[in-house]
């Protein structure tokens, strides 16, 4: 008798763990508040040049060099970046 409530309260909890890996609900990225566990998700990237925090999809292209603004600043960075006069602006050097 005690053997048949053992078996059965192991049924109950395997068919609720296959039922919850089956049921997992895609990540919403808008939900995610930390800055790290944003950048672990492949699908969600973090803005915080926005202050809009973790969002959908991939992140936009964007300019590494425009950052930095001052031109002592962009001319010794790590980026390959160089400062426009004209601009005023850091802007990445053309290959």
């Amino acid at each position: 008798m005690r053997s048949c409530f053992i078996v059965f309260g192991l049924a109950i909890v395997t068919l609720t763990l296959i039922g919850t890996v089956v049921h997992a609900e895609k990540v919403r990225c808008s939900a995610i508040r930390d800055s790290a566990m944003c950048l672990s998700e492949p699908s969600c990237w973090y803005d915080a040049a926005n202050n809009k925090g973790c969002l959908d999809g991939p992140a936009p292209n964007a300019d590494r060099c425009n950052s930095h603004l001052g031109e002592s600043t962009c001319n010794t960075s790590s980026f390959s970046c160089t400062w426009n006069t004209g601009a005023e602006a850091c802007v990445s050097k053309s290959p």
